[in-house]
């Protein structure tokens, strides 16, 4: 059997109403006895019609109760247990009539719009799944696109710490950090250089941290730091010497600030 066109088949909603036959009312406690999944629609579909009558429905006036007793009273004097016939009058107003099929409708209207939520609140849950499934996706696809790129970024690293044009300067930690570390690797040839950073405090707010070559025993820029883990490109130089890092105010410095000096490296 399959449980979940059976579920969609509509039979359900008909036993919730009291619209299937008695071969389906049967059937419905018999499969509901049988399989759990069928109980719990049964019982989500109760609530779904139980939920939107009670929103729905309409309390009498609070002063119908005193109007019939009132008509009761201006009724002629008969015995109390002499029971009041009337004769159908084949001349009723249509309006009368047209009351009852009015009631009808009504109840109709608002069994067919209980359908109309309930399956429309199916619906808003089926969307919901949707939706977050497809934040899921996208979550997973940006997981493997920074996974990928990461990937990229150690392969390129590892390609550049291999190449034997680099060489590799360690940058030890100074005075004022000592635990601190970086590494450079530069190529004489091309006169790139990569720097990464490996150990340092993280910078005061409107400081950053700045890459020196000591060319000719002068300091040249390199440019600002990134905190971020992985080779970063800095400006290409000749001839360096040695490499060193200093805290500087945001956007960095022409001169480096000696007192404020975390690393260097000698080549």
């Amino acid at each position: 059997m399959n449980i979940q066109e059976y579920i969609s088949s509509g039979i359900l909603e008909s036993y919730v109403l009291g619209n299937s036959t008695p071969k389906e009312m049967k059937e419905v406690e018999k499969y509901a006895a049988t399989y759990p999944e069928i109980k719990a629609e049964l019982n989500e579909i109760e609530k779904a019609i139980q939920a939107y009558t009670t929103k729905h429905s309409i309390a009498p006036p609070t002063n119908l109760k005193d109007k019939i007793f009132e008509k009761i009273s201006d009724k002629p004097n008969s015995s109390a247990n002499e029971p009041i016939i009337r004769s159908l009058n084949t001349n009723t107003p249509l309006a009368t009539a047209s009351s009852y099929w009015s009631v009808a409708a009504t109840l109709l209207l608002l069994i067919s719009t209980g359908f109309a939520v309930y399956f429309g609140v199916k619906s808003n849950k089926l969307d919901g799944y949707m939706d977050d499934m497809a934040k899921v996706n996208i979550a997973l696809a940006d997981s493997i696109k920074a996974i990928s790129s990461n990937m990229a970024q150690m392969q390129n690293d590892l390609a550049i710490m291999k190449d034997p044009m680099y060489k590799i300067v360690d940058l030890k930690g100074l005075k004022i950090a000592p635990d601190s570390k970086a590494m450079v690797c530069w190529c004489p040839t091309d006169k790139t250089v990569y720097v990464e950073v490996d150990k340092l405090p993280a910078p005061p707010k409107g400081m950053q941290y700045q890459l020196w070559a000591i060319v000719d025993g002068k300091p040249v820029s390199e440019g600002m730091l990134a905190m971020s883990s992985g080779l970063h490109k800095m400006s290409d130089v000749e001839n360096a010497q040695a490499f060193a890092v200093t805290l500087e105010k945001a956007g960095g410095s022409p001169t480096p600030n000696m007192n404020a000096m975390y690393v260097m490296g000698t080549i």
